[in-house]
């Protein structure tokens, strides 16, 4: 009965409370045009810091049993440090707060805050609360970095610039893996895939881009460096996210009933690749990975399960993050150990974006997951075609990839670095296309009403 009245809130609120929600708290203001070289400093050392140090763990629970390593407390300096200089920006300009609550980032800054609830029913309260704060920190400074009038301009530099930071930092892991004859993976990164591919996206639709050819091949070199099986096989949303993109209506109907074939073929091989053994071989030889690796998708088939049994139960998850990171507390690991190898008992996320926002918020995760990405193509279909072109590749790609990923759902990411761009691109794109008149602040109706402290955005 108490799981009923749960599906029936959780309809109810996104039904008719969220859209209720959506209108009293939306702001309509025109882009930050804030600083980068600060906020694009402190997110690239938080984002990068573990590749450079990184004390290992053997067992999953360490952080509760043993508390934090040196590299866990460098990153809650970085958190620090970051917030710290955001809450500076605030009292110059509140404007940098309220734009979080601008569409399209509107249901990303809701989900965080729904996200902070959890921690009422978090399985660890502590960290569930800290990601929280985490989460709101660098989404906020990515907004600040990317919320730009000349987004178009300078999207393709400040890719540029992150892939170049990352392939300094882990230069020392390509040497190694160069010398081994491994090329593919060289620095495997399950997440930068997205970023490049996002990078690469932006060039190849639109021809007004400087130095084309640098960016491709500096694109492409970060995708196979980083790349995985999962990542290159998402690529294909480049063809229905182009055809999504269409004004016609029947190829958009096409392009969506296509991606959905894919996305579901796509799940299907990752759990029965060993069916098709000559594609298995193809692929091994391709990606440079053991046919073994990939038949299993790297595990994933085997603890996918553990995940849907151990939170079957809690329709509202068992916390943001820390339903994805303490899985140990939720089902005994005796209970883990009968399924997965010794080694793997202790794993500390379920690498799928949907299972990660249901084991955090349950059906409430699931919910923000269609509105998030809803609101993201919406804001999309309303730019030029080069646009649209982008940002329904840039979702469709991040879909397919979550599937092996956290995505954007767990903590804060380069997922998520990438997902804030593409809606600052599209947000800027989009009133660009409005007229002036139509980013005008609302009238005052209520003393809550964060649009009243919104400025109205006027073209120069």
């Amino acid at each position: 009965m108490l799981n009923l009245l749960l599906v029936v809130a959780v309809a109810v609120w996104f039904a008719l409370l969220y859209p209720l929600a959506r209108h009293r708290l939306e702001t309509r203001m025109g882009p930050l045009n804030g600083p980068v070289a600060v906020p694009f400093a402190l997110m690239s050392i938080f984002a990068l810091l573990p590749l450079v140090f990184n004390v290992p763990r053997d067992d999953g629970n360490a952080v509760l049993d043993q508390g934090l390593t040196a590299s866990n407390i460098a990153l809650v300096v970085m958190t620090g440090l970051t917030g710290l200089y955001l809450a500076v920006r605030i009292a110059v300009d509140r404007r940098v707060l309220l734009v979080a609550f601008a569409m399209p980032y509107l249901p990303f800054t809701l989900m965080i805050l729904v996200n902070g609830v959890s921690t009422a029913w978090s399985v660890v309260p502590t960290y569930t609360a800290y990601r929280t704060v985490e989460l709101a920190i660098f989404t906020l400074a990515s907004i600040l970095i990317f919320d730009r009038s000349d987004i178009e301009r300078r999207l393709p530099n400040l890719f540029a610039l992150f892939v170049v930071v990352w392939l300094v930092a882990t230069t020392p892991i390509i040497l190694d893996s160069l010398a081994h004859g491994i090329v593919f993976s060289s620095a495997k990164h399950n997440l930068v895939p997205y970023l490049c591919a996002t990078y690469a996206f932006v060039v190849l639709f639109d021809d007004r881009i400087p130095h084309r050819g640098a960016h491709l091949l500096l694109a492409f070199a970060g995708f196979v460096i980083a790349g995985s099986a999962a990542s290159t096989a998402a690529l294909v949303a480049a063809a229905p996210g182009m055809m999504v993109a269409s004004r016609h209506r029947r190829l958009r109907l096409l392009g969506y009933a296509s991606f959905t074939v894919y996305l579901a073929l796509f799940v299907l091989l990752m759990g029965a690749l060993s069916a098709f053994p000559a594609l298995l071989d193809a692929l091994s030889v391709v990606l440079q990975k053991p046919p073994e690796e990939l038949a299993d998708a790297t595990g994933r088939g085997t603890f996918w399960p553990v995940f849907i049994e151990a939170t079957k139960d809690r329709f509202v998850g068992a916390g943001y993050a820390a339903g994805d990171r303490f899985i140990q507390l939720l089902i005994p690991t005796t209970a883990l150990a009968e399924t997965l190898a010794r080694d793997a008992v202790f794993i500390s996320s379920s690498h799928n974006m949907l299972l990660s926002a249901w084991a955090g918020t349950g059906l409430i995760g699931i919910g923000f997951c269609a509105m998030v990405l809803g609101a993201a193509m919406r804001w999309g279909m309303k730019l030029d075609r080069t646009g649209r072109r982008l940002v329904a590749t840039s979702v469709f790609f991040l879909i397919l990839n979550g599937m092996t990923t956290p995505g954007i759902f767990q903590d804060w990411n380069i997922h998520v670095l990438t997902f804030v761009a593409v809606l600052a691109y599209a947000r800027v794109g989009a009133l660009r296309r409005e007229p002036v008149e139509a980013v005008a602040p609302a009238p005052e109706v209520a003393p809550f009403d964060l649009r009243r402290a919104a400025p109205a955005w006027r073209a120069s």
